[in-house]
């Protein structure tokens, strides 16, 4: 937001954000940004540390890009001094090839990057088209690295298709009919960060007709359309907010739209919802949030006192220390896997996932009564569910109850005829029982 200060000289006669401003509302973006709850699975959750980390390449790589176009436009191509663009220039575009490797939410890194350009930047459309190439060539990183290259072109196709699907047997028409309500409930989460959860039992919407999914989505597309509406008037019309910061404001829209897009819409991946995804997106939500405050009190205070604005900073200082202990208190849940699990069951308790998690998890620290209590619940929520019959027959073996174990395993063969596992462990439990006659346990071991 700071080197946003930089603007082209259509606007240069027009009142922008003060210098004072700027700093206040980076920093404050800044300290919203790491204190906030809604970051904790993206930073403890060890897994998912690949979105931060691609966050970080990603905006290094969008911050060294913005001082490249700055520095490059004092100085001349001659200019020994102009070294220090190109050491720029090249540190942006390895960022940009390390984010992408890292996390496919980097795909739209040189998306943003090229809206930056061309929103607050000006010049020779062809020198700022070759700026941008070498970066928009980076996209094909992705791709590449997910598509097998090679073999027919039906082979290829069903390559295409099994990249753009995750872990996931939802049908994509079902997961983008769901991410407007989902998306609705990340800004939510933003706004109010209450009854946060591991694993959301997330209701899924079939069809577009339901009334939430509509609204949930015109809910969407007019803050999509007020961004386009503050970048429209911003170099026409001087409302209370400045030009400049109508167009923040806007690349803040644009910013959260375009990248949760990647998540949460058609390419289906292994969950409907997951906080860690809000990670990236966060940014531009939290960026405008801090606009509008921090230049609505600056606009107030040429009216009123100089105190009013002190109060403004002292209420943004205290909502950085309540986000802050709402952090803490969040993090100690996830202080071991049967707290966090234990959480989330009292917020899905229809989750099979969760109550199937719980139960190894208390398997693992010895907990068989309650491992065996947690599967007998998942097999009732997941009925045709193959696993979790397998896992409640490891659980009755591990107790010594030999005999329901069988009952488990014979479940699980009959759902899943070529469960390799299930035959073993069966034929083991036959073997342990007593039963390594011929007969049923042989019979179902060939």
């Amino acid at each position: 937001v700071k080197v946003s200060e930089y603007q082209s000289s259509e606007d240069s006669d027009t009142m922008t954000l003060g210098h004072s401003d700027t700093h206040l509302v980076a920093l404050f973006s800044a300290l919203i940004f790491v204190s906030h709850p809604i970051q904790t699975q993206a930073v403890t959750y060890i897994v998912q540390r690949f979105a931060s980390l691609a966050t970080f390449f990603y905006l290094l790589s969008l911050v060294m890009y913005i001082k490249f176009r700055i520095h490059d436009s004092r100085y001349t191509i001659q200019d020994k001094k102009n070294h220090a663009s190109c050491i720029m220039y090249l540190a942006s575009l390895f960022s940009a090839v390390l984010a992408m490797k890292t996390k496919e939410i980097a795909f739209t890194l040189p998306i943003i990057i090229t809206l930056y350009e061309f929103m607050f930047f000006e010049g020779k459309i062809k020198r700022r088209i070759l700026y941008l190439i070498p970066l928009l060539l980076t996209m094909l990183i992705i791709p590449l690295s997910l598509i097998k290259i090679g073999g027919p072109t039906v082979k290829l196709t069903e390559n295409v298709g099994e990249a753009t699907r995750f872990y996931s047997l939802m049908s994509r028409w079902d997961y983008l009919f769901t991410q407007p309500r989902v998306i609705t409930t990340y800004i939510r989460l933003l706004f109010l960060p209450i009854n946060q959860n591991l694993d959301y039992d997330y209701p899924t919407y079939n069809t577009f007709l339901n009334p939430e999914v509509p609204l949930s989505f015109l809910f969407l597309l007019s803050i999509f359309g007020l961004g386009i509406y503050l970048l429209y008037r911003s170099r026409f019309s001087a409302f209370s907010l400045q030009p400049s910061a109508f167009r923040l404001i806007a690349f803040g829209i644009f910013w959260f739209s375009l990248t949760i897009l990647l998540e949460s819409s058609i390419i289906p991946l292994n969950s409907v919802i997951f906080e860690h995804r809000a990670y990236l997106p966060s940014i531009g939500f939290i960026i405008v949030s801090c606009i509008v405050v921090s230049h609505y009190a600056s606009r107030v205070t040429h009216y009123a006192s100089r105190f009013f604005l002190t109060t403004v900073h002292l209420l943004l200082t205290t909502l950085v220390i309540i986000l802050s202990i709402a952090t803490y208190q969040r993090n100690t849940v996830w202080q071991d896997k049967v707290s966090l699990l234990e959480d989330a069951i009292k917020k899905s308790p229809r989750n099979g996932r969760v109550h199937q998690y719980l139960a190894t998890a208390y398997l693992f620290n010895g907990q068989i009564d309650k491992a065996i209590e947690q599967y007998q619940i998942t097999v009732k929520l997941w009925p045709n569910y193959a696993l979790s019959y397998y896992l409640l027959g490891n659980a009755y073996e591990k107790k010594g109850l030999v005999n329901e174990a069988i009952e488990q395993y014979r479940i699980a063969i009959q759902l899943k005829p070529d469960f390799t596992d299930a035959y073993l462990n069966l034929l083991n439990a036959y073997i342990g029982n007593g039963l390594n006659r011929q007969g049923n346990g042989i019979k179902h071991q060939r």
